[in-house]
């Protein structure tokens, strides 16, 4: 009779153990965490989040990787920006002559910006260590031109916008300038994104 009462007793415990403590969160788990712990100080965290969700599991914990995933991002969609540009330069955009004018500045700025690709990326990929990060006016000076690449990125795209604006609101108004400024939105969000992640996300060392 003791015994069956010792067994009751380990099988309650038993079940209240299971009950009561809760697995170790999984590696996929705990990356999430860790981007969204990123993202929520940007100035759209679900978007941030949805974009980088499929690398999150290459991050390491490491801010500066989470940056350079969404500045490649804000790259890739200038590049698409500056392809569309360039095909609207060639068919025309169908909106008057002073439209199809206005995108030549838009296409030099838009390559220029392009080009300071593989700086920006070099600068943070100094930035991925302790190391990188103690070096100090180095490091102060690879965060600065972090920031002010990816910044650009932006930029060129909404200077474009501003630049069809002078046209004229029928410019904007066209299926042309709607398409465009329909891109340019999208670039901007990812550039600003992946600006706050650099600025909020990178703390040099000492």
């Amino acid at each position: 009779m003791l015994m069956a009462r010792v067994l009751v007793l380990l099988l309650v415990f038993a079940v209240s153990a299971r009950a009561t403590t809760a697995p170790p969160p999984s590696d996929a788990e705990a990356d999430r965490r860790f981007l969204r712990e990123c993202c929520a100080n940007t100035s759209n965290s679900a978007v941030c989040y949805d974009s980088l969700l499929r690398s999150a599991g290459s991050f390491d914990g490491n801010h500066v990787k989470v940056a350079i995933a969404a500045g490649a991002g804000a790259f890739v969609r200038l590049h698409g920006f500056y392809h569309e540009l360039r095909r609207l330069q060639r068919t025309g955009t169908g909106a008057g002559r002073a439209a199809d004018m206005a995108l030549g500045p838009c296409v030099t700025i838009a390559s220029m910006v392009l080009q300071t690709e593989g700086d920006w990326l070099a600068s943070l990929r100094r930035l991925e260590t302790a190391a990188g990060r103690r070096r100090g006016e180095q490091a102060k000076s690879d965060l600065f031109n972090a920031q002010f690449r990816i910044g650009a990125v932006g930029s060129a795209a909404t200077g474009c916008t501003d630049d069809l604006e002078s046209c004229g609101e029928a410019v904007l108004a066209s299926p042309v300038g709607k398409k465009v400024a329909a891109i340019v939105r999208n670039v901007d969000l990812y550039s600003v994104i992946a600006q706050e992640l650099v600025i909020n996300g990178i703390t040099l060392l000492t």
